[in-house]
């Protein structure tokens, strides 16, 4: 999957389109799914299969948006390790 903040924005506004009982552009609404999906398939007027696709790609951006909140997470944690490994206090004396 490939993702832009361009088609976040239009994924999101698509399904705010498919909440209200509207149906969205098929043309637009394909073009984002096969780039996003990396899948070939033709535009269409079908009212169920746009409401498919827009399913889809949500199911697909909450799992994108899940797996960016992890790796975000995980370098919020590698920071305080690395705090770990550095010694505390003053340095020690050296005998002269």
């Amino acid at each position: 999957m490939k993702w832009t903040n361009e088609d976040v924005e239009l994924v999101e506004k698509f399904i705010q389109i498919r909440n209200k009982g509207y149906y969205a552009n098929g043309t637009e609404l394909t073009e984002v799914y096969n780039r996003v999906l990396e899948k070939n398939v033709p535009p269409t007027n079908c009212g169920s299969c746009i409401r498919a696709r827009i399913t889809e790609l949500e199911t697909a951006l909450q799992s994108f948006k899940k797996i960016m909140a992890v790796n975000a997470k995980k370098e919020e944690n590698k920071a305080p390790q690395e705090a770990q490994n550095k010694p505390k206090g003053r340095p020690r004396k050296t005998q002269s």
